[in-house]
């Protein structure tokens, strides 16, 4: 089955890292729909999360290479089911009008900037979310849109 998969990968905070990791990514074959890396525990490991467009099968496999790459600590996949997920998006609009979207929508949307041409918005949410912001907001009124890509965390480690 070809589905969206997230590939969380630990690694020491070296450089050459990514270029390691994301190069076996591109030798399987499998897109690469979403990146995010940043620096954990006190900067001496990153965490990347792919999110990957791939059979389970495949991104298994890589995950289970990725573990034989110098530097890489630990990786994992998951479903997206199987993951506590968010974005960020900053979204340009032409206008903005609050009242079109729902009280809960609107709890998660944070007007950054406003100028003559129109506003920034920032939204944070699952991709889904975000992706029903833009369809909402519409296409003819989005000016330009910056996503940040999925951070993910498993489920079962929250309560740990």
């Amino acid at each position: 089955m070809r589905a969206s998969k997230i590939l969380s990968v630990l690694v020491d905070n070296k450089p050459g890292t990514l270029f390691r990791v994301t190069h076996l990514v591109r030798l399987m074959r499998l897109n690469i729909e979403g990146l995010t890396l940043g620096v954990t525990n006190g900067g001496d490991t990153c965490r990347m999360t792919f999110t990957l467009n791939g059979d389970d099968r495949t991104v298994e496999h890589v995950a289970r290479q990725l573990m034989k790459v110098i530097d890489v600590i630990e990786a994992h996949t998951y479903g997206p089911q199987e993951v506590t997920a968010r974005e960020l998006a900053l979204v340009s609009l032409k206008k903005f009008d609050p009242i079109q979207f729902g009280e809960e929508e609107r709890q998660r949307l944070n007007v950054i900037d406003r100028s003559t041409a129109g506003v920034v918005v920032q939204i944070v949410g699952t991709a889904g979310e975000i992706d029903e912001f833009v369809r909402r907001a519409g296409e003819s009124n989005v000016i330009d849109i910056a996503r940040t890509g999925v951070a993910a965390l498993p489920k079962e480690k929250q309560n740990a």
